[in-house]
């Protein structure tokens, strides 16, 4: 087969895996169905409001009850959802096309990676959670950062300050949204800053604006765990929803607080609790499959980039990549959804590794290599044989949210035959 032909071939496979999801998200959020379109949970997640006081992740809740609260907040919630799982799509490939690589593999396999954009649209997982917003948020960044890499030099301050304000307007009001945003995604947008920094030392500001963005995000984040919320305000948030949406959320005890908004009242060693379920249960095995799959196509990944060797050593890319992941990795104390927290670092790396493809220290020599050399892949495995390992994971498994079990870890294709 020649090039023209699987450069088509490329092409309809990219099209299928981003058409196909989004229109599946497009009816199933949008149609007329009797089942809530997600889990319970996180839909009473987004529905927590200020209404009992002020409370951590209240925020949203708060606008969605201002906005549309005697129809109910139901409705509204799943076309939110739905334009929330566009969004990223559209700046998740907005990140690759500006980032310079040039490789429909590499789209590809980022697009089919365990909790990536075609599994949140095949089974209505992971955009319907609130780390959908930071991964959008973080999106946002990277193509912020490749806008100021690209501006002529005249407007390169321009940019630079529409990416602090975003950052530091922004920032607090995702940890209003969920605490836990300085576990799953600050560390990362702050490590972007401090890049930045790095390539700019003359504009010594940056480095100064790493230290206050923390600071201003850890002061948020002690405001929530102040205002934690008990049980009485939990079900004074319920009692402000319409009576409709209770039914829709609790149909056998529409009274009585109910899910994530029940939880609010739970206290450390409840969260220690689901921590020791993730082992207890066997489910642990199964997140090391998932874990050990997405390295995988990560690898494949950075060995189709191929960063180039500076005077016989390594790139400094591993390098950074490599800190991006240890700085994420503290959102697996955050709580048992580790599927959830595996897709959450899976399509972060990504982005920074699709937006360091244009930083500078793509170009400069590591003068302290990390003893990884995933280039070693190419002596045992051919790169092409590592693609379609890749593609079938992809393909073949579908990594839960939570609570795994062998009978859920494959992509249910026969549901929507069954349709």
């Amino acid at each position: 087969m020649n090039s023209r032909s699987l450069s088509i071939l490329r092409f309809i496979a990219l099209a299928l895996c981003i058409e196909i999801p989004l229109i599946l998200s497009y009816f199933w959020m949008t149609g007329d169905f009797s089942v809530p379109r997600f889990n319970v949970w996180p839909i009473s997640e987004w529905l927590i409001n200020y209404q009992a006081g002020f409370i951590r992740r209240g925020l949203l809740g708060e606008i969605l009850l201002r906005i549309y609260g005697p129809s109910g907040l139901i409705r509204p919630l799943y076309i939110a959802m739905f334009f929330s799982y566009v969004i990223y799509t559209a700046t998740f490939i907005l990140v690759y096309l500006k980032s310079g690589i040039r490789n429909g593999n590499v789209l590809l396999v980022a697009i089919l990676i365990q909790g990536g954009i075609f599994h949140m649209g095949m089974t209505s997982d992971f955009y319907t959670r609130k780390e959908n917003i930071f991964l959008i948020f973080f999106a946002i960044q990277c193509l912020l950062y490749l806008q100021i890499k690209s501006a002529p030099i005249s407007f390169q301050k321009y940019w630079l300050g529409i990416y602090l304000a975003s950052l530091f307007i922004v920032t607090p009001s995702l940890v209003l949204v969920h605490e836990a945003y300085i576990f799953l995604s600050f560390p990362i947008s702050a490590l972007l800053l401090w890049i930045l920094a790095l390539e700019r030392p003359q504009d010594r500001y940056l480095r100064l604006a790493v230290g206050l963005l923390f600071c201003e995000t850890l002061i948020i984040f002690l405001i929530c765990s102040v205002f934690h919320g008990d049980i009485a305000m939990s079900q004074l948030i319920w009692d402000s929803l319409s009576l409709t949406d209770r039914l829709q959320l609790s149909p056998a005890a529409p009274y009585s607080t109910f899910g994530a908004i029940g939880s609010l009242g739970w206290g450390f060693n409840q969260h220690l609790s689901t921590l020791y379920g993730v082992v207890s249960s066997g489910g642990i095995f199964i997140w090391i499959f998932f874990a050990f799959g997405n390295a995988l196509v990560l690898s494949y990944i950075y060995i189709a980039i191929d960063p180039p060797k500076i005077n016989g050593s390594p790139s400094q890319y591993l390098h950074w990549i490599c800190i991006g992941f240890l700085v994420l990795t503290p959102m697996f104390l955050v709580g048992s959804d580790w599927g959830r927290w595996i897709a959450s670092i899976s399509n972060q790396l990504i982005l920074l590794m699709f937006v360091l493809r244009q930083s500078d220290l793509f170009f400069k020599p590591d003068m302290n290599p990390l003893p990884i050399q995933l280039s070693l892949f190419k002596r045992f495995i051919s790169r092409t044989f590592l693609f379609w390992l890749c593609v079938a994971y992809g393909l073949i498994f579908k990594m839960p949210e939570c609570c795994a079990d062998l009978r859920t870890v494959f992509a249910p294709y026969m549901t929507y035959f069954s349709f």
